[in-house]
This record gives C-alpha cells, structure tokens and sequence, in this order.
C-alpha cells in the first residue's frame, strides 16, 4: 500500500516502517477485541496456544517475521495470533475442543489411578503374570539401564528397571503388548503422577 508522508522526512523508510507497525498493531488490538467478544474463553484458549507453539514456528517468526508454510495447527494459530490479535471462529471452536478434550483424558486418568494398587509385599519373592506396556533404556556409566513398564490382569503398574531384559513366550525382547510371565522380588511400592506402582528386581523368566 503507499503511504501519504509529510513535507520534510528525514527518514522515509524509518517512516513508512513506523507507519506500517501501527497499522499492525491497530489490525492485532482489534483482531484481539473481536475474538474476546466472540468467545467468552478466549484467554483460556489464547494461553493455551500460546504454551503449546513450538520453538520452531517461534524462531521462524523472529526471524522472517511470519509462520512457517508447513505448520502444526498449533502453530498456525499461534502465528495468527501474531498477525490478527485472535483466531478464526473455526479456529477457536478446534482449540476449545481440544482443551475439553485434554480435560476429560485428565479426569479419566485420574479416575483410573484412584483403581491401581500395589501388589505383594516388600521384599515377597513372586510370580506375576504381565503384559508390557512401555518400553525405554537409558544409559549410565555403568551400561544400559531397560526399563519395562507393565500392567497385570487387574491393570495394576509393575515396573522393571535394570541391567536384564525381558522376553515373550517366543523367546524375544519384550516389547509392547507382549504378555509375559516372571518370577520376581517386590523391590519398592512407589508412585508416580499418582499412580501406585511396583517396583520388582531380579526378575526370572518362566518362557
């Protein structure tokens, strides 16, 4: 767009450049007021985009001054946000959706940790029958570390961490979705994120 300037600038382009960051910021304050008008939750939805943009969209837009091409929803509306101080209605009704949505898997995960127990008791040596759910390593100075994390028939946390593997009936390395059968010591009732969790060590295979 061209830009009317007054007789006499010393500096036009520093003037075109201050007109052109006033009309951004009139477009982001009204673009703002809008979208609050138009969704009551509007900084609940702003605060969660905003958590949420990765470092990436970030970095690129401090960088070229806009979004990548090739962006997350997340950070498209983030970058919306830059540009018109709100999201779209269609925007705002998918964050809204996807807040709700976090929220119920919350409440069910919490829910659910209330059912999970600790099973045996410290020190007992005992059979478990599991099925593998998660399955990580790490390494220390003193080698890899496997970490098994695994449900019983109730749904119960069993964990493994150490130097030994696990394996399925055919003789392979656990993974998830393997049902195994162990002989293990109760090493440690914990809990993590608030669900109880049994801790076992020196686990022996029954294949």
């Amino acid at each position: 767009m061209e830009i009317d300037m007054p007789l006499f600038i010393e500096n036009e382009a520093a003037y075109e450049a201050a007109i052109e960051r006033n009309i951004a910021n009139n477009r982001r304050k009204t673009g703002a007021r809008k979208f609050a008008a138009l969704f009551e939750d509007a900084t609940a939805i702003i605060d969660f985009v905003e958590t949420r943009v990765s470092d990436a969209q970030v970095a690129h837009w401090a960088r070229f001054g806009r979004g990548m091409e090739e962006a997350s929803f997340i950070d498209a509306c983030w970058a919306g946000l830059q540009t018109f101080g709100g999201l779209t209605e269609k925007q705002g009704l998918a964050v809204r959706s996807i807040i709700a949505k976090n929220a119920e898997r919350k409440a069910q995960y919490r829910a659910e940790a209330l059912t999970k127990v600790h099973v045996g008791t410290v020190g007992e040596r005992r059979d478990f029958d599991l099925t593998v759910r998660f399955v990580t390593d790490f390494e220390t100075q003193f080698g890899i570390t496997n970490v098994f994390v695994m449900e019983d028939a109730e749904g119960n946390v069993v964990v493994y961490k150490g130097a030994g593997s696990l394996y399925n009936a055919d003789g392979q390395f656990a993974v998830k979705g393997d049902k195994i059968s162990v002989k293990a010591t109760v090493k440690e009732h914990g809990e993590r994120d608030g669900v109880k969790q049994t801790i076992i060590a020196r686990p022996k295979q029954k294949i």
